[in-house]
């Protein structure tokens, strides 16, 4: 859905860099806590200064393949740092923020669209990209909305995409293994009609083609038309909670290890005319702030396979290249044309301040967490550890000590572990040995464990 242009600022950035503060590290992309991320589109430096003001940790922006190979090997981030990857990238350093990226478009030398790519040259390009842009870019979503026609470059093909998404992962991990790849988020709630297919036929095609091992998280564009997030999706195609029925479809296909990841979502401000296509999922200022902000109270809440929300978007509304009499993507955006926050980035603001205020519960008295699938009974025959610091949303277990290793469980928020091996280091972590009260045995992040 969202498409917008970068625009590129590098003065500005070079001046921002010298003189911005020191926030707190953010999260990475895989870390065991929920990701508060923001689709930006513009690299104006005070994009990223008010993202980062308001407690998001990850920036999502969008380049175009053709303009970082314009032909075969020849990447134009090793002829100058002036190119659209740099000019990101030190956006998002500028303000201590990690990336998320999706890459549209194929050149013409490499097959012109997604559907007649070369999956060689994919391969090769994710490879060189991942490897030049490691330690920024944490996260990359593979393609937009490939279940359309338009994005595809023909008929959508589920197992066409699947070879494509199975690529760029290859590369992606032979260029930097720590980094998490997200399947292509598809349009939800298409009917099939006009050539589409609709989104969770999709993804039963990439299942039977073999999608399962080939992406880190699923993405889903999970907008929340003019309802509130806690609306059953039962009763509505374009809402919040259509992220439910991908996890039901992703554990009925054997995925239940694989997390989710909304890597669109939002809410339209009425701006007071008309925006044809999109009037419909208008919604008030206020309405738009409790929704955002209870969109990911809900997720925090229910939800402990969702690995990062995005919003759409932060400040679409101050591009020169949304300007259009019935263009919505301004009227998604938390921020005014001129950079002043709407009610829904205050909203924000404060619940991410109010959260980060909060102590950790007391271990005596853990939440219980019904749709968990670790239980929270004490472990016997060696040391115990509890789970803590992680804001509710638990540690990932995983089978090996390393970042990119499968996610088997969650444990949750306050549960106690039984450590049964030695501790091993890898990136840039402390893993422990552990097993459940339930008997998974695997690695956890030793920041999130207390001994007891």
């Amino acid at each position: 859905m969202l498409r917008p242009a970068i625009m590129l600022l590098s003065t500005l950035l070079a001046l921002v860099l010298a003189v911005t503060p020191s926030p707190p590290t953010p999260a990475l992309a895989q870390a065991d806590e929920l990701v508060y991320g923001v689709i930006v589109d513009t690299t104006n430096p005070n994009s990223m200064r008010m993202a980062r003001e308001a407690g998001f940790t990850h920036a999502k922006m969008i380049l175009y393949w053709p303009r970082l190979e314009p032909s075969r090997g020849h990447f134009l981030w090793n002829d100058t740092k002036e190119n659209d990857l740099d000019n990101v990238m030190k956006a998002a350093q500028a303000e201590h923020m990690v990336m998320v990226l999706r890459i549209d478009q194929v050149p013409d030398w490499a097959g012109g669209s997604p559907g007649g790519a070369d999956l060689g040259a994919v391969q090769e390009f994710y490879a060189a990209m991942a490897s030049y842009a490691q330690g920024t870019v944490v996260a990359y979503e593979i393609l937009n909305e490939p279940n359309l026609p338009f994005e595809w470059g023909g008929p959508p093909d589920p197992a066409g995409y699947t070879a494509f998404l199975k690529a760029a992962y290859r590369g992606i991990k032979s260029g930097d293994p720590g980094a998490m790849v997200i399947g292509g988020g598809p349009s939800p709630n298409t009917g099939g009609f006009g050539g589409t297919i609709e989104d969770t036929d999709f993804l039963n095609g990439m299942y039977a083609a073999g999608a399962k091992g080939f992406m880190d998280a699923l993405g889903i564009h999970n907008y929340g038309g003019n309802t509130a997030p806690d609306r059953d999706p039962g009763d509505c195609g374009i809402c919040f909670r259509r992220a439910e029925m991908y996890r039901a479809l992703m554990v009925k296909n054997g995925d239940a290890g694989t997390r989710i990841w909304a890597t669109e979502f939002g809410w339209l401000m009425d701006p007071g005319f008309g925006l044809g296509q999109y009037d419909w999922m208008k919604v008030s200022p206020q309405q738009q702030a409790d929704y955002v902000v209870g969109s990911y109270k809900y997720a925090r809440k229910n939800w402990p396979w969702m690995g990062g929300m995005l919003l759409s978007n932060l400040d679409a509304s101050t591009s020169p290249y949304h300007q259009g009499p019935e263009d919505g993507l301004p009227w998604f955006a938390i921020l005014n044309s001129d950079y002043s926050p709407r009610p829904a980035w205050e909203a924000f603001r404060d619940m991410r301040a109010e959260a980060r205020s909060q102590p950790t519960p007391p271990p005596s008295a853990p939440p219980a967490r019904s749709n968990d699938p670790v239980a929270a009974t004490v472990q016997q025959g060696g040391p115990t550890v509890r789970v803590t610091g992680t804001e509710g949303q638990g540690v990932t277990i995983r089978d090996k000590p390393a970042l990119a290793g499968r996610k088997l469980a969650v444990a949750p928020e306050g549960s106690r572990l039984t450590v049964v091996g030695d501790d091993a280091e890898a990136d840039g972590h402390t893993w422990r040995n552990v097993k459940t009260a339930s008997g998974v045995t695997g690695w956890a992040a030793a920041e999130y464990l207390k001994a007891e």
